[in-house]
């Protein structure tokens, strides 16, 4: 799982639109960006953290408020892009309004129409004009009345491919906030949104978790002794060889510097640890070469700590868990796999 995508049919998202609009109003919340993120994200459902917390406060009976607004973006969507926001929000205004005037423009069209139909039919009765003149009338009414159809038709036509491009926009700026830009792993706050995903999803102890922790061996040796181009040529390679051995839930992540984690959502430990070898000895196969003349400038090998989850325990002790195997697998050697079911 690398990133937040979103992969709503058009109508679902028109419906969202209307959703969040309604939504801003009933709060009595300012129209801006990040009012417009954290709503859209609440309304969508998939970020299980902000929706708990904003159903909360409803349900405390508590106002909800632009400075609440801008907390629970700051904790479960501060990677977003704020200038990319900012236009997204401009552009979904601008299409709001061409709606609204659209709508507008019908309704006065419409309301005339039927104005010229009760006319025409006093007329009639009246017989104050001739059948001729009255029908001339009305099919003139008629064609202007399609005329003003066929443009609001084209409008909202626009205004719904309007919709689309910014909702791939904002789906692009979600990836960019959740992906490493080196590798194009996920970072530690898609990490973090996946482990509460996952923690969400628990059903008895066959569902635990279990995580890896993975450290290039010597990396700064490396960095010192060729250059800090090559220590990213290595680290893009260990993200390539990770990538290359998840699949379906898994999540790997660069946490920081040459350090990366794969979380596998209910895989047993023994299992993890099988995949942990395999990660290590795809990667100790990696040659890297000098571009200019395909010359070995050096080799690459990882240490890996492995631990599982335990029923209710913090974030932060299951990490520690993980990190102390990592530390004695470079304690042990290097290039090795350890893991603890402490």
């Amino acid at each position: 799982m690398a990133a937040l995508k979103y992969f709503e049919s058009t109508v679902r998202s028109k419906a969202l639109l209307k959703q969040v609009i309604a939504f801003i109003g009933t709060h009595h919340l300012s129209a801006n960006p990040i009012n417009y993120t954290v709503c859209y994200e609440y309304l969508l459902g998939n970020l299980a953290p902000l929706k708990q917390a904003i159903d909360k406060t409803l349900q405390d009976s508590k106002p909800l408020t632009n400075l609440m607004m801008e907390e629970w973006f700051g904790v479960f969507l501060a990677g977003y892009d704020q200038d990319v926001l900012k236009q997204a929000q401009a552009d979904l205004m601008a299409v709001i309004a061409k709606l609204h005037d659209s709508t507008e423009q019908a309704e006065q069209d419409v309301s005339q129409f039927d104005q010229s139909l009760q006319n025409s039919e006093k007329e009639l009765v009246a017989a104050n004009q001739s059948l001729e003149s009255i029908v001339a009338q009305l099919l003139e009414n008629t064609r202007m009345m399609q005329t003003s159809m066929d443009l609001m038709k084209q409008q909202v036509l626009e205004s719904k491919q309007e919709i689309s491009s910014l909702q791939e926009r904002l789906e692009k700026t979600t990836e960019e906030a959740l992906s490493d830009p080196l590798t194009g792993l996920t970072n530690r706050k898609g990490l973090s949104q996946a482990f509460e995903k996952a923690l969400l999803t628990l059903e008895g102890e066959v569902s635990y978790p279990s995580l890896m922790m993975l450290d290039i061996d010597h990396f700064k040796k490396i960095n010192d002794s060729f250059g800090h181009l090559i220590g990213d040529r290595v680290i893009k390679v260990v993200g390539e060889a990770l990538k290359s051995q998840i699949k379906g839930k898994d999540t790997a992540a660069r946490y920081g510097g040459e350090e990366f984690c794969i979380l596998l959502p209910e895989t047993k430990l023994l299992d993890a640890v099988k995949l942990a070898e395999t990660i290590r000895l795809s990667v100790e196969k990696t040659r890297i070469k000098r571009s200019s003349d395909n010359h070995e400038i050096c080799r690459v090998t990882i240490s890996i700590g492995v631990a599982r989850y335990k029923l209710d325990e913090p974030l932060v002790a299951f990490f520690e868990r993980a990190d102390s195997a990592l530390y004695r697998a470079k304690n042990e050697g290097r290039n090795r796999v350890v893991f603890t079911d402490d």
